[in-house]
């Protein structure tokens, strides 16, 4: 798919630079990074869930659950 962003001026260089560094374009540099970004968000939203179940007087089933789909949850 073809997206247009817009990133401040001062970024541009240091995209570049990392990019030739991995040794990939510039567009796999920034579909790596987006797809890194998203898996964490997520990440640290399952963590969030089982900390709420945890909270609880007792640790609930369904907060194990919760904790197992967050570790293997390698979607983008």
């Amino acid at each position: 798919m073809r997206m247009t962003v817009h990133i401040p001026d001062n970024l541009e260089p240091k995209l570049r630079e990392a990019a030739r560094n991995e040794g990939i374009s510039l567009s796999a540099l920034t579909a790596k990074v987006l797809e890194t970004y998203i898996k964490q968000k997520r990440k640290i939203a399952a963590g969030n869930r089982l900390l709420r179940l945890i909270n609880r007087n007792s640790v609930a089933p369904e907060a194990w659950e919760e904790l197992d789909r967050g570790r293997h949850d390698d979607r983008a």
